[in-house]
């Protein structure tokens, strides 16, 4: 399965098999994360890599990669669900679109593949930069600052996170707890809340919600890749 997408201010996607990475499309991926998440390890990244099934690969035009997020495809409870791991993009290509089109565009290819089958995103964050990416463009995602978690939702929430994560899953917050050196951090610089997002609600929450963030916990959320999600995302992006 390969993907290609016109390149957005600069910037190129293509949806890759993990095999298909070469030893230097890997180290400049390392590169790009170590400088994001303090406390990373490369024997982890790998291990967490070499789990996944595709990746989004960005490269700008001088084909140098300037980001990536690897995706893991999954079969519970009769859905398919699409985990979302490790994702960065360069500070200086944040704004644009690139990795948005080309994750949508792999979630639409899971609908079109079992027609009638729901399909979800399960994104686990440390980040309200990430957190903000489900609650922009999945008009039905949990959890929520509005609306409560259904029950449906959060039976498979609970599958997933306790089949994968294990008693670092805490069901109650919703969040991933971590302990001592196993627990990998945003650096100072992208840890940082600008003012003008303080007040947004969705930042708001995340940050309620998780309020050990800054220190590596994490918060589990789906989202539901449904004929809403379709024509929303279609009217942001065509």
């Amino acid at each position: 399965m390969r993907g290609f997408f016109r390149p957005s201010r600069g910037l190129q996607a293509r949806v890759r098999r993990v095999t298909s990475l070469t030893k230097s499309e890997l180290d400049s991926m390392w590169t790009l994360f170590e400088s994001a998440y303090a406390g990373a390890r490369r024997d982890a990244f790998e291990r967490d890599l070499s789990e996944k099934h595709h990746v989004i690969v960005l490269k700008d035009v001088d084909h140098r990669l300037q980001g990536f997020s690897t995706l893991l495809r999954l079969e519970v409870e009769g859905a398919c669900v699409v985990f979302s791991g490790d994702t960065i993009v360069a500070p200086g290509f944040w704004g644009q679109t690139a990795l948005q089109r080309a994750f949508i565009w792999y979630l639409m290819t899971q609908r079109h593949a079992q027609p009638g089958r729901p399909v979800y995103w399960f994104l686990i964050t440390k980040g309200y930069r990430t957190y903000l990416l489900i609650s922009r463009y999945f008009p039905n995602h949990w959890p929520r600052h509005d609306a409560p978690l259904p029950v449906k939702e959060s039976a498979l929430l609970d599958t997933l996170c306790t089949a994968k994560f294990g008693t670092t899953w805490d069901a109650a917050a919703g969040l991933l707890r971590y302990a001592g050196n196993d627990a990998v951090r945003l650096t100072a610089s992208l840890a940082d809340v600008p003012k003008r997002l303080e007040s947004d609600p969705d930042v708001k929450f995340f940050l309620q919600t998780n309020p050990r963030w800054a220190e590596g916990d994490e918060l589990c959320c789906l989202a539901r890749a449904d004929d809403e999600f379709v024509e929303k995302t279609t009217r942001i992006f065509l």
